[in-house]
């Protein structure tokens, strides 16, 4: 199975604009993985001729930003968030749309497979997922620091990748 930051960047170098989904709960610990990583990622909010990334904080309902994404047609959604892969906390994986029903955390409102299905037949863009092995999913607990530093690296390495295609 190839990198999770080589599947990424080849997925950016395909696309001319990126739109990414930052999904979780804040206060379920790591459940609130692609939150904190849309955090990060807010300094690559990049718009120019060559590239644009737009960023969403989408929390725990990213079917609200539908509508935006479907207005925005981007060439790639990436979706971030919370993950049970059975592999080590904090560790990272590129995920497909299809798996993504049986990994992806159920703190959302609905599926993200469904999710990712409708942003593609709608905006007419291709979807792919980050997953971030999640450890600890309790009311009022902080991000680990696995999962901490792995929203790190996920937020750089996007970054890299969209600077690349400056």
């Amino acid at each position: 199975m190839s990198d999770w930051r080589e599947m990424l960047a080849a997925a950016i170098e395909e696309s001319g604009s990126l739109v990414v989904l930052g999904v979780g709960n804040e206060l379920m610990g790591d459940d609130g993985a692609g939150t904190l990583a849309a955090k990060l990622l807010r300094i690559f909010e990049i718009r120019n001729s060559k590239f644009e990334i737009i960023v969403y904080e989408a929390g725990t309902t990213p079917e609200n930003f539908t509508g935006p994404i479907s207005r925005i047609k981007p060439d790639l959604v990436l979706m971030i968030d919370a993950a049970d892969m059975g592999l080590k906390v904090g560790e990272v994986a590129w995920l497909e749309p299809q798996s993504m029903g049986s990994m992806m955390h159920t703190t959302h409102n609905m599926p993200l497979s469904f999710l990712a299905e409708y942003i593609r037949r709608t905006a007419g863009c291709q979807v792919g997922a980050i997953g971030i092995q999640a450890g600890r999913i309790d009311l009022d607990s902080t991000v680990s620091p696995e999962v901490a530093e792995a929203c790190r690296q996920v937020a750089q390495a996007v970054g890299s990748a969209v600077e690349r295609r400056k």
